[in-house]
């Protein structure tokens, strides 16, 4: 896995006229409740900063990243569209941003650990992936499945059984495995991390 990681504090942000461009200050005003602001903010802020590192682009203003329809974001630097596989997650307080220039596919997720009820577990895993029970190894399977669906491009969209990660290794079913299929079937890999700060880290990546 070959790619560059931002990670943001949300209550430690530029201010937003010092990084948007107006197309994407004029975006950012239609949000009108101040946690999806912080956290659009900050997933923009985090991937125009890798983006910028990659590029050679200090002006974080010249690098945009517009929203899709699929949710997937789109990014431009001087106006011109950027090929490079990029990912965007933000969870409790942080939000955090990938991108590369050797992965053609690429997904993040990040989750902070914590106890959720038993009928989560039950509506969003397959029984194939319940090789453990715990709150640290369902909040791991989590990220490696959202991360496997930005991947995709699909979002949440798709229904989360369609894309099982058993062990590590990838799964898909249904419409799942038709866009895949569409992908041209890339060879892909998951890794994931447990911060000390109590989130689990997950990456997707497919040449």
């Amino acid at each position: 896995m070959a790619y560059q990681l931002e990670v943001v504090d949300l209550t430690n942000l530029p201010p937003a006229d010092g990084i948007l461009s107006p197309q994407e200050q004029a975006y950012y005003d239609t949000l009108h409740f101040p946690k999806r602001r912080t956290e659009w903010l900050g997933g923009r802020f985090a991937l125009k900063q890798v983006m910028g590192r990659i590029l050679e682009i200090p002006d974080l203003k010249q690098i945009e990243v517009l929203p899709q329809p699929s949710g997937k974001p789109h990014v431009l630097a001087k106006g011109q569209p950027v090929l490079l596989a990029h990912s965007i997650s933000h969870s409790h307080g942080f939000a955090v941003a990938a991108a590369s220039r050797e992965e053609r596919f690429l997904g993040i997720d990040l989750e902070k650990i914590e106890h959720r009820i038993a009928a989560w577990k039950n509506d969003f895993f397959h029984p194939d992936e319940l090789t453990a029970e715990d709150d640290a190894f369902l909040t791991a399977l989590w990220t490696q499945k959202e991360a496997l669906l930005k991947l995709l491009g699909t979002g949440l969209s798709l229904r989360s059984n369609e894309v099982c990660c058993i062990n590590g290794c990838p799964r898909f079913t249904g419409r799942a495995l038709e866009i895949y299929e569409r992908l041209g079937c890339p060879a892909l890999q998951v890794s994931t991390k447990r911060w000390e700060t109590g989130f689990m880290f997950s990456v997707a990546c497919g040449k």
